[in-house]
Parts: C-alpha cells; structure tokens; sequence
C-alpha cells in the first residue's frame, strides 16, 4: 500500500537539523536549491559543528583527511559532507575533486589504501575504483578516464554473473576462509555503486542484462554466510585482503521480527549497515519490495526508534547521524525517522505535490 508519510514529513520539518530539513526538501518535496529558503538553509548546514568537524580536515591543496578511503580518507570525508546536504558542486568539494585527479597533489598524500593496488590488478576495486566512487558521488563527468575505465570494468564485472551457477564458479574454499578465484569477476560494493550512479552505460540492452544478472547474483548468494576474501598475487606480497564486497543478503526480504533481530544484533553496526545497504539497493537490483513495506508499516506505526538499544543507536550516530547533538530534544528520533523515511521513499511512497 502506499503512504504519504505527512505525518513524518511535517515532524522532520518542524524539529530537525537544517541538513535533515534541506534534504527532505530537496530529495523528497523537490524545492529546487536556489530557492531562497534553501540557500539559508545551506548556509546554515555548513555552520553546523559536525559539517565544521569535516570542513576542517581538508589541506590547503583541497585534499581531505590523510588517506583515500576510510574514516579519515578523502571519500569519508566527501561523503560525510554529501550526506549532511553540502552539495557537489560547493568549492570545497571542487577543490577536493581537483586534488583527487591532480597527480602532483594526490601523490603527496596517502591516495592509496592496504591492499588496493592488488585488487585494482585484478580489477576487484582498489584504489582506482575508490576514486571513481568519489568521482560518482559527486556526479562529474563520465568520460574522466578513470571513471570510464572503471565503469566498464563494473559492467564486466555484473555481466560475467551470467555465466555462473554456484559461488564454487568464481571463489574458491580453502582450508581457513574462501577466496575469489584469480581473475574471476564477480561484482562488489565498489562495482555496484558506481553502476549505481552512473547513466551513460544504460542502454536497453545493458539494463536487461544488468536485471537478469543481479537476479542470479542475488541467487546465488542469498543463502552464502561465508565470507570471500581475495588473495593477492605473489607480486603484491601474497596473503589474504578484504576486499569491498557487496551485501547481497540485504536484497532479502524481512518482515518485522527479523528487522528487530538486526536491530537488537550482538554487532552495534549491523543495523546501521543492513540499513545503508537496504537505502542504496538500484531500482534493477531490486528483487522484491517486502523490506521496504515492512519498515513503512513500522514507521507509520512509530515503532522503530523504542527498540533501538543505546549501543546501537550509537553506532547508527557515528555512520549515519546528521543531527549536531542528541542532546537536543527529538534529535536521535529526527535522526533515525529521516533514515528510515530515506529508505522507503521511492519503494511504497506516495509522492505528492500538496506535501509541500
């Protein structure tokens, strides 16, 4: 059934932060950004003190935190900002862009992360597919070649599913942990959410393909609890890196006892990633829109946030919080209602002009 979701929509605006308040306007009423009431918003989000705490670990040359990926890497950085509404084409983050593909200024930082220049070898996403991530967050050209290289590595990567029938077809099982066989191609985070953010590849045909193969990917991992890791060549070192994987179990659908089994997991972060990763499935990776209902019926019904426990609400405000502080009244359920509400937007809701 479809909601309207009026009720949480005017909650949202009538008590959250200037950046949950300027992306509810923006992503789900569609106020256009140079409206004069979205820009002192934007002006208000970058005085907020968790946009301020990311401002501040950009370098002089327009990179951001000491490395490329990761909490303090350049695409944790950017995405924090992105997240908390700093739109893509702000100068910082044009500076940031201009930095990431300036070699002379990317080479006097750590632009590499443990491990990445083997999984670029294999092209499992390393380094240059972290960098074509950023590029596609911020939604730049498609044909800088980095980006086009790795946009048409990704779509070999999703298309090769085709060929396999079982993860025997492209992983192996050693005796300690299963690896990806060598050269194997099998789609990860990093290959998804570039395809994901990208138009240029989506040619009739492609989109078929791209359907009929995150259906058998999603097949053939629905039920795989194992976790695959990549084993590098002898010429990286050889041992074993993690490598961006991709949750396909969160394609599943949950009803309502199993999403609280996640929220109450042993791992504080479970909920807040199943989330992420639920939030961000593309529409021709969708296999069902049961996750999707279930979470609106509980919204609609006000039962998520009381069942959050406080070591998982913590984590969720460290990944996905937007509000400055939790001090401040309704601003852990302004938090976890915009999250939610994200989620669920463009699968059950009932997008109307009059909300606005």
């Amino acid at each position: 059934m479809p909601y309207n979701f009026q009720k949480q929509i005017d909650f949202l605006l009538a008590h959250a932060c200037p950046s949950i308040q300027y992306l509810v306007y923006r992503d789900m009423l569609n106020v256009p950004v140079h409206e004069p009431s979205m820009v002192a918003l934007q002006n208000e989000i970058l005085l907020q003190s968790n946009t301020q705490k990311y401002l501040s670990a950009q370098h002089s040359d327009g990179w951001f935190g000491h490395e490329l990926h990761g909490i303090d890497g350049m695409d944790g950085h950017i995405s924090k900002l992105l997240n908390l509404g700093v739109e893509a084409n702000h100068p910082v983050i044009k500076k940031a862009i201009t930095a990431l593909l300036t070699p002379k200024i990317a080479a006097t930082h750590r632009n590499w992360f443990r491990g990445g220049a083997a999984l670029d070898a294999e092209g499992r996403g390393g380094n240059r597919a972290v960098a074509a991530n950023i590029l596609a967050m911020v939604k730049v050209p498609e044909d800088i070649p980095v980006y086009a290289e790795e946009l048409h590595l990704s779509f070999e990567h999703l298309s090769a599913v085709l060929h396999y029938r079982s993860v025997d077809d492209f992983s192996i099982k050693g005796k300690n942990q299963r690896y990806y066989k060598p050269k194997a191609k099998f789609p990860g985070a990093n290959h998804i959410s570039i395809l994901a953010a990208t138009q240029g590849w989506r040619s009739d045909e492609k989109m078929k393909s791209a359907r009929a193969a995150a259906k058998r990917a999603y097949e053939i991992m629905k039920d795989v609890d194992e976790l695959i890791t990549f084993k590098k060549p002898k010429e990286f070192g050889g041992g074993f890196v993690l490598p961006f994987n991709y949750n396909w179990q969160s394609l599943n659908p949950m009803n309502e006892d199993q999403i609280v089994g996640i929220i109450n997991s042993s791992d504080n972060f479970y909920f807040t990633f199943w989330l992420t990763a639920v939030s961000n499935v593309p529409d021709w990776m969708k296999q069902h829109n049961g996750t999707y209902e279930t979470l609106a019926d509980m919204l609609d019904r006000n039962a998520i946030l009381d069942k959050i426990p406080k070591s998982a609400l913590n984590a969720f405000r460290k990944v996905l919080g937007k509000e400055p502080t939790y001090r401040k009244k309704y601003a852990a359920e302004c938090d976890i209602l915009y999250a939610v509400l994200r989620a669920v937007w463009e699968n059950v809701g009932q997008h109307r002009q009059d909300l606005v």
